[in-house]
């Protein structure tokens, strides 16, 4: 019985040689290449990237053309370049196929006739200068496999290493290295989240694991050794100088524009400016459901004049029918619009599952606002809370869950209490992490779509973590509670300092500190005069001296000195915090043993120092 031939050894890309292991790996947009030495792999990277030659490898293979290319002439003028016969019969075989399956017709992106458009629904074009884009859009010079540094979009603070995973146009799709594929996200070429590699490094700072880390945050460093070792780098010609900002909102309801779809960020579509408020505008989609509008800020790099898809060779998605965005388009052209789908998809370099997306029914989004001046609670270091973004989505409800309670992680002074606390554990795929005593732990989230459902899962936990219950909202609003106690707060503050300015020196000194407020909290002696105006229920009084003051008594004279620091007050309970070690306190000790931030540590060492004149 005849056997199958054995296969022939596997050979260098660069030097044809097959006597050494190939011991080092390139990946391409075509699969990976392997070298026996670093020199081929250094000579292979020169030759496949040259400056201003788009692609120097055999349209077929990807391999570098030594020698006289073969040349395949197109009907649209242009030619694709073959390393060998071989390789242009293969191509040619691939196409033909492609014909076979789908038959006479052309698969192409249909151009979207503005100025009919236009004229029909009798409306104008929002100016070009009303956009923070290029008259002209920039060359893309990424491709895919390439490697860069990139801002984390879900921490705006990190700069992590990226690959690109699709091109289209001036824009790019992103997967940040060592985070699932689930979070991609898209950038223009000429955004200033991007970075070329050594970027921070040469500005002395480090780059970060991405949020949601899949390994231990102690193996990062060797993860990144690992990662950059031997990578296609982007050359640092493909990055662009972003255009300038527009001055002021010029932007006026019923423009048309292009626009991303926040939902499906793969997608520009047809949009109309519904409402402008100050320096916001609210982008409707034509023709789909009010689900998918969003306010954007005017200077927002996801939105496009009319006419930039065509320009930027970026397809565009016409406007659709009431009911249905992922009904495959018009009830009456299933065939053409099946292949506008299948067009797109191949010039982005989707893989299936991502292409599938598009099939899926509609689901609920929402959005959730971060209130900074709000009380977070024991828990939550209230420094790392103003470094979180404003607003989390819009998106799809179970991946803002996930984005929002990882944040919530991210902010906890005790990442194990909060982690206890979320007691509603459940067995869907979403997944959060948390790194505690050197381990990371992964959570599972809630199985949540529905929206009521997921505020209901919000409001819970913001109770458990004694959070004010307007930290998270669906909406952007001013916390009336919150603000009213920040007010109370600086009028006792402004009162005690005029006080203290034009009060005598006699009255500064008395035996005991009384205390006049509505609930039991400790003032300075000299704001004596200024809360006795406020209704009381009856004084507490506390020692002379604060070196005899107990733990409950530091944390009553903290919280009425500055309403913001209590959120300190478990941390003082935990570290047993008296008179006498409040006084021996420093900044440098506050950062160092119980984690504090510069800020909070420097409002507290301010508060040290004025009590220890007391002592004389």
């Amino acid at each position: 019985m005849r056997g199958r031939p054995p296969k022939g050894k596997p050979r260098c890309t660069m030097c044809n040689d097959k006597k050494h292991p190939l011991n080092y790996v390139l990946p391409t947009q075509n699969g990976k290449k392997e070298f026996c030495s670093v020199n081929c792999l250094t000579e292979f990277r020169k030759e496949y990237v040259k400056p201003k030659q788009p692609h120097n490898g055999c349209a077929n293979c990807d391999n570098i053309i030594k020698g006289s290319p073969v040349k395949q002439e197109n009907q649209d003028s242009t030619a694709k370049n073959f390393c060998s016969t071989v390789c242009l019969n293969k191509h040619q075989r691939k196409e033909q196929t492609k014909k076979t399956v789908f038959g006479d017709v052309q698969v192409k992106n249909p151009v979207f006739d503005w100025d009919n458009y236009l004229k029909e629904t009798s409306s104008s074009a929002a100016p070009t200068y009303c956009f923070k884009q290029h008259e002209v859009s920039p060359e893309n010079e990424f491709k895919p496999s390439m490697k860069l540094e990139a801002v984390d979009p879900r921490n705006i603070t990190s700069m992590c290493i990226a690959t690109v995973i699709g091109v289209v146009g001036p824009r790019i799709r992103l997967r940040l290295d060592g985070g699932d594929d689930k979070n991609d996200f898209w950038r223009l070429v000429d955004s200033t989240e991007l970075k070329p590699i050594g970027y921070t490094e040469k500005k002395g700072g480090m780059l970060q694991p991405p949020l949601g880390f899949r390994m231990n945050g102690s193996l990062f460093p060797m993860f990144l050794v690992k990662t950059l070792n031997g990578a296609f780098y982007s050359p640092e010609t493909a990055f662009k100088s972003e255009p300038d900002t527009p001055t002021d909102n010029l932007f006026k309801v019923g423009q048309k524009l292009e626009a991303v779809d926040k939902k499906n960020p793969h997608l520009i579509c047809v949009a109309t400016i519904g409402d402008v408020n100050k320096n916001n505008i609210f982008v409707t989609f034509d023709g789909w459901r009010g689900a998918f509008d969003y306010w954007c800020s005017y200077d927002s790099r996801d939105i496009f004049p009319v006419g930039w898809c065509i320009k930027s060779g970026h397809p565009l998605q016409p406007p659709g029918h009431k009911g249905s965005r992922y009904s495959g388009g018009r009830p009456n052209s299933a065939q053409s619009s099946a292949n506008m789908k299948q067009h797109f998809n191949d010039s982005i370099n989707l893989t299936p599952d991502s292409a599938s997306d598009l099939e899926a029914g509609i689901q609920e989004s929402c959005s959730v606002f971060i209130n900074h001046e709000c009380k977070c609670g024991p828990f939550m270091d209230s420094s790392k809370l103003f470094e979180l973004p404003k607003q989390l989505g819009p998106g799809l409800v179970q991946k803002v869950l996930k984005d929002t309670i990882q944040h919530l992680v991210n902010t906890a002074h005790d990442i194990q209490s909060v982690t206890t606390l979320m007691k509603k554990q459940g067995d869907s795929t979403c997944t959060i992490t948390a790194t505690y005593e050197g381990k990371s732990r992964v959570f599972k989230l809630p199985k949540i779509e529905k929206t009521d459902e997921f505020w209901d899962y919000i409001r819970t936990l913001l109770e458990d973590l004694s959070c004010c219950k307007n930290l998270l909202s669906p909406a952007l609003n001013v916390c009336s509670e919150c603000k009213l106690e920040k007010n109370v707060n600086e009028v006792i503050t402004n009162d005690s300092k005029s006080i203290k300015r034009h009060g005598s020196p006699e009255s500064s000194t008395p035996d005991e500190v009384t205390l006049v407020t509505k609930k039991p909290c400790t003032t300075e002696p000299e704001m004596e005069a200024a809360s006795s105006t406020t209704p009381t229920e009856g004084p507490l009084r506390l020692p002379v001296d604060p070196a005899e003051w107990s733990v409950e008594d530091v944390i009553q004279h903290i919280n009425c000195i500055d309403l913001q620091l209590n959120t300190f007050a478990d941390l003082f309970r935990k570290h047993e915090i008296d008179g006498k070690a409040l006084l021996l306190l420093n900044s440098d000790t506050m950062m160092k043993y119980m984690g504090l931030k510069l800020g909070p540590a420097l409002k507290l060492q301010n508060l040290i120092n004025r009590l220890k004149p007391r002592r004389r």
